[in-house]
């Protein structure tokens, strides 16, 4: 059998957080913000390491400038423009 804790805000004489409680809290969420986006930074680096386009030419400074999602869509809609030219040509 568990019990649950009960919080502060759902006793009846309790009168709300001091400054210095609101301002731990505050602290503690943003430690925990910029760990979570260092961590974010880690993995994207890795992943741009892992680019199989190379930096020169043409086609590697365009493509190196789209983020992954760009690059998805911009393959999608051409992806789908071609099945619709292919399937006009096989109806003549």
């Amino acid at each position: 059998m568990s019990t649950a804790k009960e919080l502060p805000h759902e006793k009846a004489e309790w009168k709300g957080y001091t400054l210095d409680e609101l301002r731990y809290m505050r602290a503690y969420t943003a430690a925990r913000i910029e760990i979570s986006r260092d961590r974010l930074k880690r993995n994207f680096t890795g992943l741009k390491k892992a680019n199989p386009v190379k930096s020169g030419g043409m086609l590697g400074k365009v493509l190196g400038t789209l983020s992954y999602l760009d690059i998805a869509l911009v393959t999608f809609r051409l992806g789908s423009k071609a099945f619709k030219i292919m399937r006009w040509f096989k109806r003549k």
